[in-house]
């Protein structure tokens, strides 16, 4: 009996440790999404220039994903961890002071190269700590906690963008990475499986994800995520400058609207992390698919009423994010799972994959922002529904064969 309670206190400490790895990207982008407009306008650039402050960051944190991974299978979690968060914490001062635009998204890119380890280790712990089946139950409640702080950034970051300028959303984030290395050296042991590759090569390296990539269980998750993973950087990225600066809300209720977004993604993960086992991982997947697709035609058609109010693009994006909180944690298990030996370099792989669409659709979404919502609804829309086509075609034969 004193045994289990013991146990329990560290199973808590592990898991917001864990929360605290994997929420360092949403906090690193959602915190600065109020300051945006802010930010465009004190350095005299356009909105699609502005928008890069997302795409450079998105662009290195997934390829960054792609060295992290097979580093850490063989040099071991921790360390590894360690040194990026450290990295990170230098990188988000030199955001904070950049004297021009140029220097900032340089900081970004360095800022995403060195994020970019929290949360692809911690999917590999998870997976080092609690085998196939357990992983998928776990990602969704770590997911879901980690939501309840996706929900505080943007707030927090409207509020500071109100209070102090843009800038004030990276000191903000210099606060929870210090916070976060400080928790990874005093409480998270290695739990790098002792029959992990003993050797790093590039070309071995590469081998590993030609060995990943073909693989129908990776693919059929991975694709179906990487979409939604995009549409959901529609959101990220377009949200504040429809909101704030095309229907004129203050930066600190457009926080508050962003995090609509982030409490739909924590209840839809909650709520898979409750229904996995009875319902399955591909129904959740497909539910997740066709709730997205729904909520994101709402946005549309209200668009197309010219409706320029912020809930109207604030609540059926918070039904968007539930339906991504039940797909995210179930597509990303179920892409890393059959690579108990490799879930670093898995976990990596797919997180680069999602980045790069990620990056690709802020872009886009920077390019097509005309101060309303209809390109926003529109892309998400479309990304949806490739997202549930990708998967619901397949995904019976696929995991009968394998």
């Amino acid at each position: 009996m004193t045994q289990h309670k013991a146990g329990v206190p560290n199973a808590l400490l592990i898991g917001g440790i864990l929360t605290l790895l994997v929420a360092m990207n949403p906090v690193s982008t959602d915190s600065l999404a109020p300051g945006v407009p802010a930010l465009r306008d004190y350095f005299g650039v356009s909105t699609s220039e502005a928008n890069l402050v997302f795409s450079v960051y998105v662009f290195t944190f997934g390829f960054m994903q792609l060295v992290y991974g097979p580093i850490a299978d063989r040099f071991g979690r921790r360390p590894v961890l360690l040194v990026a968060i450290a990295v990170f914490c230098v990188a988000t001062l030199m955001a904070a002071v950049a004297p021009t635009f140029e220097t900032l998204l340089a900081a970004r890119a360095l800022q995403g190269a060195s994020a970019s380890a929290a949360p692809a280790l911690a999917r590999a712990v998870i997976r080092d700590l609690y085998g196939v089946e357990g992983s998928r139950k776990v990602m969704s409640y770590v997911m879901s906690a980690f939501g309840i702080m996706a929900i505080g950034a943007p707030v927090i970051g409207g509020i500071l963008v109100a209070w102090q300028g843009w800038q004030a959303s990276f000191y903000f984030c210099l606060v929870y990475g210090i916070f976060t290395i400080a928790a990874v050296f005093v409480f998270l042991k290695e739990s790098r499986p002792g029959d992990a590759p003993t050797t790093l090569s590039l070309g071995s390296t590469f081998a590993i994800y030609a060995q990943l990539s073909p693989n129908p269980v990776f693919a059929l998750n991975c694709i179906s995520n990487m979409l939604m993973y995009a549409a959901m950087f529609v959101w990220l990225s377009g949200s504040m400058l429809v909101i704030v600066d095309g229907y004129g809300v203050s930066a600190e209720i457009g926080g508050l609207f962003f995090g609509f977004g982030s409490a739909g993604f924590m209840i839809g993960a909650g709520i898979a992390g409750r229904l996995g086992t009875r319902l399955g991982a591909p129904t959740l997947i497909m539910l997740g698919s066709l709730t997205g697709i729904v909520a994101a035609a709402i946005i549309v058609a209200l668009a197309l009423f010219d409706i320029s109010n912020g809930l109207a693009v604030a609540l059926p994006a918070l039904v968007w994010m539930f339906g991504h909180g039940l797909h995210y944690p179930q597509s990303m298990a179920g892409a890393v799972a059959p690579f108990p030996r490799m879930a670093g370099a898995a976990s990596s792989l797919i997180g680069f994959y999602q980045t790069c669409a990620g990056a690709i659709a802020a872009f886009i979404m920077g390019a097509l922002h005309d101060g309303s919502a209809l390109p926003l609804g529109g892309l998400m829309l479309g990304l949806s529904i490739l997202a549930l086509l990708a998967y619901a075609p397949f995904y019976q034969r696929v995991l009968r064969q394998n």
